[in-house]
């Protein structure tokens, strides 16, 4: 059976001599193993699809446990984001907490969409990509039923950061670009962000501590 998807490419792994596996986030399905024979050979029409980052078009089979690669196109291989390590590392870091939320086979439209429009909006330069991250975050988490509190840390949160959480939170994409918020407050949100994730998932994106050092 076929099956044509559109999605995002979340990371892939050599597979065999001449095989590779990606695995790609789609709406219809979540996330998806993928088998692409042959697509290491020199020879292979496909070398260009198969890489993190990449939103594509993919015509598959469906089999037992995995799916085949027949045919595939580029949508946006968001090219500008390997221009600058920082934009790298804060794409890395988005797929990265869709790897760790999502579930084989289980669909999240949301944090698809959420993913999709918050890398158009990074290779954009639209936003500040610390406001873009924050409310990227912020999303994500809501998205997988957590709610962001007073009860969800153990530390103090001042009304200021609990005000812009939510105003990232409710608001659209497109519309977080009104807001300023100053660095006391960035930092308050990312600790939160940081030990949240930490505290609830299954594991920590490696990409977080690169971000913090940049």
């Amino acid at each position: 059976m076929q099956e044509k998807v559109k999605g995002v490419v979340l990371k892939t792994m050599d597979y065999k001599e001449k095989d590779k596996l990606m695995w790609v986030f789609t709406e219809e399905f979540g996330k998806i193993s993928v088998l692409c024979k042959g697509v290491r050979s020199q020879k292979s029409k496909f070398q260009s699809l198969i890489r993190p980052l990449l939103f594509g078009e993919f015509l598959l089979y469906r089999g037992k446990s995995l799916y085949s690669l027949n045919e595939g196109n580029i949508i946006n291989s968001f090219s500008r984001l390997t221009t600058s390590l920082e934009l790298l590392t804060y794409g890395s870091y988005y797929v990265e907490l869709v790897d760790i939320v999502s579930i084989d086979g289980e669909p999240q439209p949301m944090i698809y969409r959420n993913l999709v429009t918050a890398l158009y909006l990074l290779e954009s330069g639209a936003l500040d990509m610390e406001i873009l991250t924050l409310a990227y975050e912020f999303k994500l988490i809501s998205y997988t039923g957590l709610n962001i509190g007073k009860e969800m840390v153990p530390f103090e949160i001042t009304q200021g950061a609990l005000k812009t959480a939510e105003f990232l939170l409710r608001t659209d994409f497109a519309k977080i670009h009104v807001l300023k918020i100053d660095e006391k407050t960035k930092k308050e949100l990312q600790t939160i962000t940081s030990f949240v994730m930490k505290d609830s998932y299954q594991r920590r994106p490696k990409s977080l501590d690169m971000l913090k050092y940049m």
